[in-house]
């Protein structure tokens, strides 16, 4: 179990009568206290983690070689990450389905469900893993994981369109992924 935890002091400086920006961000990340642990998705919670998360890999979860990493803040879950362990694009272990509540978000759980799925995979013996973010659509994802070291794959972006099947249900999709990597 990972555990993370923010101080409580709400240090406030005052600039010309008006905080800064980043003295507001920094103060109101001390106030929320974060304390979050992260652990695998166990049989028993994965209907109480399926009320509030949307466990879009679940079948392949329980089908293949796999493992879903659950956050959990105050007993709740928050986030999550999936990570494949075999069958994927490097043929090494890809991060998969990150996920934070909309509410949670820029906090830090995406960072810590990242270096998670790192430490679990190196613990595995693994000395490199991977993720996909897309393209054009989420800059703010591509941006986190390029702070957190991951460099460019070296392979064409790939283009997933038409229906796919998530748990069971078709899903309209038009994106282009681009194939992140990094070093453990």
């Amino acid at each position: 179990m990972l555990e993370v935890s923010a101080g409580h002091r709400s240090d406030k400086s005052l600039a010309g009568g008006k905080e800064s920006h980043a003295l507001r961000r920094r103060a109101c990340e001390r106030e929320t206290a974060l304390v979050l642990s992260v652990t695998e998705l166990l049989p028993q919670d994965v209907e109480r983690v399926d009320r509030h998360l949307p466990l879009n890999r679940l079948d392949q979860h329980l089908e293949s070689d796999s493992t879903y990493l659950i956050a959990w803040k105050d007993e709740r879950p928050v986030g999550h990450a999936h990570i494949a362990w075999s069958g994927t694009h490097l043929a090494v272990p890809e991060i998969q389905d990150v996920f934070v509540l909309p509410e949670q978000r820029r906090r830090g759980i995406a960072s810590e469900l990242t270096r998670a799925a790192e430490a679990d995979a190196r613990s595995r013996g693994w000395d490199r893993i991977s993720l996909s973010v897309s393209q054009d659509g989420n800059p703010d994802a591509r941006q986190l994981y390029e702070k957190l070291g991951y460099v460019d794959a070296g392979l064409e972006p790939v283009r997933v369109s038409g229906e796919i099947l998530i748990r069971g249900r078709p899903l309209q999709v038009d994106d282009t992924l681009v194939y992140l990597a990094k070093s453990l």
